[in-house]
């Protein structure tokens, strides 16, 4: 069957990317519509955190059998399934009026969304050259800021209407997304890049749990969800409370963060390669020491203007990170067991994001609606990150990938 002509590569990639930016458009829209949905249901901080926090549960459960059905199934199907499970949820998650029965849409949500990064993954593996491996990975999550741009333009455009309408769009879009997926993904099972997809059958499951790397970038993007699901679920309420910004002011000014998630994400692949000279683990490390003491002094700072800076630039240094940690397997994990292992490690980023709209939420009701211990609290949890950055073993090895321990 040979290799996938360019032109259908880049038809997978659009594919994968429409995917990927509408599920970031899901995770960046709850926080815009949890205002409305505050007034109409008489939420408080802490039943809205565990709101958004439920679809996290979802996630978690999900990652490693999804991830292991990529290895086994083939990422297609696995695809197809996710994105079905996301387009029901998102149809009744419109529908509903109590807290309950939002949360359980929440859930539902979050079991759909577990099988996008590990299929979009290992089709990655399986259809692109290794040298174009991590570019290809931080364009497709370059995408979270085109998720985002969607949420506060279209996306806030719509809640403005009434929420419920956001949610019916939503659905329309993940309609879309899952025609061209069922048309635009390669059909064969043969691996264009190297061989028989079936080869991976003999590479026990068992090599991923001995693998010190999984683990290391597992906690490694635990600690950095913490903060990246933190600021994108308060960022809204913040600058409602903080500086009394409407909708459409809050809007604009994430539209324009949005912009820049994409920026950082890009940029990473680009300055690993080109700046620091493939020394992926320098540029991680000060990348997450910029967005620590970014994310403190936007704390600490009364200033609208030097918060909406420190607001960038630990949007541009935190999603810059995320990339090179997310992409990094690509050079560190056996293609075979790839599906599996980044679903351990996506696990710590759903751990993550489960605990931080909860426990920031929590904060900043005990503090009686003071959002600046959340946000340092979530500064400290970028400075852990770093730490357990320092773990993951890098070996290089002629091909200039590493070595799997």
């Amino acid at each position: 069957m040979g290799r996938e002509k360019p032109k259908n590569n880049v038809m997978l990639i659009i594919s994968i990317m429409l995917g990927y930016a509408l599920t970031y458009m899901d995770k960046n829209m709850i926080a815009t519509a949890i205002i409305p949905l505050e007034t109409e249901l008489s939420l408080n901080a802490s039943q809205s955190g565990l709101l958004m926090s439920m679809f996290f549960i979802g996630y978690t459960v999900m990652q490693f059998p999804s991830g292991w059905l990529s290895d086994k199934i083939g990422p297609k199907k696995v695809l197809l399934i996710s994105m079905g499970t996301i387009l029901i949820a998102t149809i009744f998650f419109g529908f509903v009026s109590a807290l309950v029965l939002l949360m359980v849409i929440r859930l539902l949500a979050g079991l759909g969304h577990a099988g996008i990064p590990t299929s979009s993954t290992k089709v990655v593996a399986n259809n692109i050259q290794p040298k174009q491996k991590m570019f290809v990975q931080s364009l497709i999550l370059s995408t979270s800021g085109i998720g985002g741009i969607l949420a506060f333009t279209l996306g806030s455009t719509l809640i403005n209407m009434s929420w419920r309408y956001a949610y019916y769009g939503l659905a329309v879009l993940y309609a879309v997304s899952i025609i061209m997926i069922f048309f635009f993904f390669p059909k064969q099972k043969k691996n264009p890049i190297g061989g028989q997809e079936k080869k991976e059958d003999k590479v026990k499951i068992s090599v991923v749990f001995k693998e010190k790397n999984v683990f290391a970038l597992f906690a490694a993007l635990l600690f950095l969800n913490i903060v990246l699901y933190g600021y994108l679920s308060w960022l809204p309420s913040f600058y409602e409370t903080n500086f009394g910004f409407d909708l459409k002011a809050i809007s604009i000014t994430l539209s324009i963060n949005a912009i820049l998630m994409s920026v950082g994400a890009l940029s990473s692949s680009i300055m690993v390669d080109k700046v620091f000279k493939g020394n992926d683990k320098r540029f991680a490390l000060i990348s997450i020491l910029v967005c620590a003491i970014a994310c403190i002094v936007f704390a600490m700072t009364n200033s609208l203007v030097m918060s909406i800076t420190m607001m960038f630039i630990f949007t541009l240094s935190s999603n810059a990170v995320f990339v090179t940690l997310f992409s990094w397997p690509h050079k560190l994990i056996r293609q075979e067991v790839i599906g599996s292992s980044i679903a351990i490690i996506n696990m710590g980023s759903t751990i993550g994001g489960f605990l931080s709209p909860t426990i920031t939420g929590y904060l900043i009701t005990a503090f009686g609606g003071n959002y600046s211990v959340a946000f340092i609290a979530m500064g400290l949890s970028a400075v852990v990150c770093g730490f357990v950055i320092l773990l993951v073993k890098t070996k290089p090895v002629s091909n200039g990938e590493y070595k799997f321990n």
